[in-house]
């Protein structure tokens, strides 16, 4: 009988596990703002050892409840925006409002209230007037040309741009009330301004696209061109944002803001909500370092946790600025075009960048906003992979292409929509080849239907 040989085999593994204090710095990272604020509420109430820093008037960083481009500034020496937030009347109030203060009869005040409850959270009007008419009850009677009026003194109201039907109408609104510092050129830049919105929008995402737009146009020169790029890049996309909503609050609560400093250049902060400041309870310090003073295990443990409590917020703040400065630094073209000028950005390359782990910056852009002259962005906004797809090899991001591609459908012909295939070669003629495939996957992605059910939804109505 032949016994078998006992063996021994040796395995290595290597794992990693990370400590309590940075498991807490990991949690309170991937935070929202308004999560943050109740987690340490109830820091403040378990831990005798901690107490809120008061901020002051001086130090306080507030952001206006109107978004505002970024020449108009901040709002100074005001009290907490979100102490009297739920005060302030909602954004269709504020219209409502406005409404008194023209001299109209009162069929066309009936309407422009009319449009105002048919305006979404961002200041747009969802659907052309054909649909309101056509889905408003038979006996209100409603005839699109009066409407079409009631619309034109609606866009005259506050925030300038509101009652737009898309992001051009918006755009064209805003510009045609903005006044420029009087100049030579002023009359140019304004005109140029125009012209790119209302017949060229969004075709200057890359460097070959501005210097084709510099020969479709030779009336004016590269630098009036420039000018008018950075001019509509001041102006708001969404000129509700940052009003609140119908419940009076905001859905949200931005993290970090991009602004300009009094030289002009752009600079990023984070806001004060965003990063509760906590202390150790004056007077507990000295009293530790009294002779014969010691802590029973209780105590002991409330004064570790207090210490991680602040390390843990010391952490997001750090992390949250670095992320923010580069941020502004890799996509310095949105905050001065928008949207359209979006550049690739992934979390892979930023993590290197900045040498944290990816997971660390998936946490630190999980529920995070930026606000800024463009509007309210979550962070997750300014990544997205590169499509090379340009004609003179550089990328663009999939967000630009998404938004560009979006405003040509806007503009189609609801009982002719634009197919696929003619999606394809519109973007061709703005040096942007993709295939057909990859559109509709776009199309898709932007929720979207395809061009005959567009057509079957339409002729529905």
């Amino acid at each position: 009988m032949r016994m078998q040989k006992t063996s021994t085999h040796l395995k290595l593994n290597l794992t990693t596990r990370l400590s309590p204090k940075l498991q807490q710095s990991l949690q309170v990272l991937q935070l929202s703002t308004l999560e943050l604020q109740e987690l340490v509420s109830g820091w403040l109430a378990d831990n005798p050892f901690l107490e809120e820093v008061e901020n002051t008037p001086e130090d306080a960083t507030i952001f206006s409840q109107y978004v505002q481009p970024p020449q108009h500034g901040m709002m100074q020496g005001e009290s907490d925006i979100w102490e009297t937030l739920a005060d302030e009347p909602d954004m269709y109030a504020l219209l409502r409002r406005q409404v008194c203060e023209y001299d109209l009869d009162d069929a066309t005040a009936t309407l422009v209230y009319f449009l105002i409850d048919n305006l979404n959270e961002q200041g747009y009007l969802d659907g052309s007037l054909t649909d309101l008419v056509e889905n408003a009850p038979l006996e209100w009677r409603l005839d699109e040309k009066e409407l079409a009026r009631a619309l034109a003194i609606l866009q005259q109201f506050e925030p300038t741009g509101v009652g737009a039907r898309d992001l051009q109408e918006s755009l064209l609104l805003q510009l045609d009330n903005l006044s420029l510092a009087p100049s030579m050129n002023s009359d140019a830049i304004h005109t140029c301004a125009h012209l790119l919105i209302s017949e060229y929008f969004g075709q200057w995402l890359s460097t070959h696209q501005f210097k084709q737009l510099c020969r479709k146009l030779p009336q004016f020169s590269a630098t009036t061109l420039e000018a008018a790029c950075k001019l509509i890049g001041t102006l708001n996309p969404f000129p509700c944002y940052g009003l609140p909503d119908r419940n009076g609050i905001l859905a949200i609560r931005p993290d970090l803001e991009v602004y300009t400093d009094n030289s002009g250049c752009w600079q990023i902060r984070i806001l004060r909500d965003a990063f509760p400041q906590l202390k150790i309870e004056a007077g507990v310090e000295e009293w530790l370092q009294q002779e014969n003073t010691e802590m029973d295990a209780m105590c002991k443990s409330k004064w570790q946790e207090a210490q991680t409590c602040i390390h843990s917020l010391q952490m997001r703040k750090t992390t949250l600025q670095r992320l923010g400065e580069w941020i502004l630094q890799q996509q310095k073209d949105f905050f001065n075009f928008g949207s359209l000028a979006l550049t690739p950005l992934t979390i892979k390359e930023t993590a290197q960048a900045l040498q944290l782990a990816e997971s660390t910056i998936s946490r630190a852009i999980n529920q995070k906003y930026l606000t800024c002259s463009q509007g309210v962005f979550p962070l997750r906004y300014f990544f997205s992979q590169s499509v090379a797809t340009t004609d003179d090899g550089t990328g663009n991001s999939q967000t630009a292409i998404k938004s560009l591609l979006q405003s040509i459908i806007n503009k189609e012909d609801p009982q002719h929509p634009y197919s696929d295939s003619y999606l394809v070669s519109q973007l061709a003629k703005q040096g942007i080849n993709l295939a057909r495939r990859t559109v509709a996957k776009y199309r898709e992605a932007l929720k979207i239907p395809p061009a005959h059910q567009r057509k079957v939804q339409y002729n529905s109505h």
